[in-house]
């Protein structure tokens, strides 16, 4: 199918107007009266083509895949590591009340007095530290008023 964008390019370019039009887009971006803007673009595609360049650009492709594959790899491998878990902790409670009827309510018990631990030391720290720096600013306090009086 003939579109009337590929007629018009086959007219410009049998034509040669197509020279002119090429340099038109450089002028609406303003970049064309920018003689440091042309100069920086030939120097950026001068050292894309050197060869170490080029080299570090392919390493850094390549490694950046690298790392895609990794990442990807790792997330599987952590559900699958998940799943094991929580299929391993199923089988175990299971086979725990196989043992012994008494002992899920027991270790439920357990479980439960370990968290309320936990809970209690995490606020006792948390308290802790808003005492110390509470303790702090008040010192802070009573030094002004101290230095106030000696000047």
């Amino acid at each position: 199918m003939i579109t009337i964008k590929a007629t018009l390019a086959a007219a410009l370019l049998a034509t040669g107007l197509h020279v002119h039009l090429a340099a038109a887009p450089a002028k609406e971006e303003g970049h064309a009266a920018d003689p440091d803007h042309a100069r920086l673009v030939a120097a950026r595609k001068a050292a894309n083509d050197l060869p170490e360049v080029m080299s570090a650009e392919q390493q850094a492709k390549a490694d950046r895949a690298l790392a895609t594959k990794a990442l990807a790899e790792y997330k599987t491998a952590r559900k699958r590591s998940t799943d094991s878990e929580t299929a391993y902790r199923k089988a175990f409670d299971a086979a725990l009340a196989k043992v012994d009827e008494g002992a899920p309510a027991l270790q439920e018990k357990e479980r439960a007095a370990f968290r309320e631990r936990m809970l209690k030391a995490r606020a006792s720290k948390k308290g802790g530290a808003k005492k110390s720096v509470a303790k702090a600013e008040d010192d802070d306090e009573d030094d002004e008023p101290a230095s106030k009086a000696s000047n």
